[in-house]
């Protein structure tokens, strides 16, 4: 599986903490053992065959079924004891994340939790990879081996400082305002491309941009100059006072975006690890269902 997904055996040794000959000689006896071929061979790399891809999918759900045993015991231990690794965009762990790692602890204080914050393009890798258990998404891969589940439907919105003159009331129409001084993600990030293309196809021209990957960075600037950003009204609930930051939802066209929870199609969540995600979903509810909308 790990050279499957890897496309190559060098890269398959090193995230299976083996050597590249141990490797490519077990697969070799196993395809000698049963007279088949898994990979075409090069110099650039490892290509399955029709043969590769169908045991491919037998291995995917037999070490599923594995780990689903193994949780099952754990359960009519009656103990629940595990380490979850989880992957949130940095809007989720804003606002989002506290409410739920204080309610999981609460009902599972042996269960060891570790979280990682990125952007979607390296969290769907370090599912893909086996390093995260699952990850809170915008976007994803889908030429990747994972499954992906819809979370929720969230707005974007105009974010400027308080003391900014915009006259903005219960929506931001932008081809109505003056140009804007717009703080962007890199174009690493996938969000990038999606609002540079929101902005052309809306005859929309900044007045100035900024290249910024830091959330709280991007807050910050905001919050103390004419700076403004696009951003997804998750982070807002910190804001409701409307002291600092003022949020308000893009019209005309609304822009929105989805969040996707992603997980290895091989790997099977463990009994904490849906406890997590319920209770996350439960919180993410809570901010979608609310306005937006600071105090003015």
């Amino acid at each position: 599986m790990a050279v499957y997904e890897e496309g190559s055996f060098s890269a398959a040794a090193i995230r299976v903490n083996a050597t590249q000959s141990g490797l490519s000689m077990h697969v070799r006896e196993l395809e000698k053992l049963y007279d088949v071929k898994f990979f075409d061979r090069s110099s650039t790399g490892v290509k399955p065959t029709e043969t590769g891809r169908q045991f491919y999918k037998v291995a995917i759900s037999v070490l599923s079924a594995a780990e689903e045993a193994r949780d099952t015991l754990r359960e009519l231990s009656g103990s629940v004891s595990d380490h979850i690794r989880v992957g949130m965009m940095p809007a989720f762990a804003r606002a989002v994340l506290s409410p739920t790692l204080l309610s999981f602890k609460q009902e599972y204080q042996h269960v060891r939790v570790s979280i990682k914050e990125a952007y979607s393009g390296q969290l769907s890798d370090d599912v893909a990879e086996g390093k995260l258990d699952f990850a809170v998404v915008p976007y994803y891969n889908s030429a990747l081996d994972l499954n992906a589940a819809t979370m929720g439907v969230d707005q974007e919105c105009l974010v400027c400082s308080a003391q900014n003159s915009l006259a903005l009331k219960s929506e931001a129409k932008l081809s109505t305002l003056p140009p804007l001084r717009i703080i962007f993600p890199s174009k690493a990030n996938a969000r990038r491309s999606r609002l540079e293309r929101y902005l052309t196809v809306n005859g929309i021209k900044p007045k100035e941009t900024m290249e910024l990957d830091t959330m709280l960075g991007t807050l910050d600037i905001v919050a103390n100059s004419d700076w403004v950003s696009i951003l997804p009204a998750v982070l807002s609930p910190p804001d409701k006072d409307g002291r600092k930051l003022l949020f308000t939802p893009l019209s005309d066209p609304p822009l929105t975006v989805e969040y996707m929870l992603i997980s290895h199609t091989a790997h099977h969540l463990s009994k904490a690890s849906q406890a997590f995600v319920d209770i996350l979903q439960s919180a993410l509810n809570n901010v979608l269902e609310a306005d937006p909308l600071s105090d003015r």
